[in-house]
């Protein structure tokens, strides 16, 4: 899979919406060639870009899904830094879709320092 821009903080700051958030259900693999998506159920800890409730579902690569940074690993309980865009459009949080290649990762305490900065400059 190839990615749509390079992760670096200006293209962060121009997602949809992003957020840190643990899995709490990933729903079987449904996905087919066209469509690699599947539903990710999250449980926020804190919205970086967006407004959303306390659980939200993403769709995602499920787990092993490679791309050209690195693979999508994740299962119940990984705590992930999550950012993306509506699949067809509309407010951030109808259909989301999280980017993959380095747009959502592996949570660590640095890089949401980064996150939080890169969509609340200077607080």
């Amino acid at each position: 899979m190839s990615c749509v821009e390079n992760y670096d903080v200006t293209t962060l700051a121009g997602r949809a919406f992003a957020f840190d958030g643990a899995v709490a259900a990933i729903v079987e693999d449904t996905s087919s060639g066209d469509d690699p998506y599947i539903d990710v159920t999250f449980d926020v800890h804190e919205w970086f870009a967006g407004d959303g409730p306390n659980i939200v579902n993403v769709e995602m690569f499920p787990p092993g899904i490679r791309t050209s940074v690195g693979a999508a690993d994740y299962e119940v309980g990984s705590r992930l830094l999550i950012s993306g865009e509506p699949r067809w459009g509309g407010t951030p949080l109808e259909s989301p879709v999280a980017w993959m290649c380095g747009f959502s990762r592996m949570y660590d305490t640095d890089t949401a320092a980064i996150w939080r900065e890169a969509f609340h400059p200077g607080e």
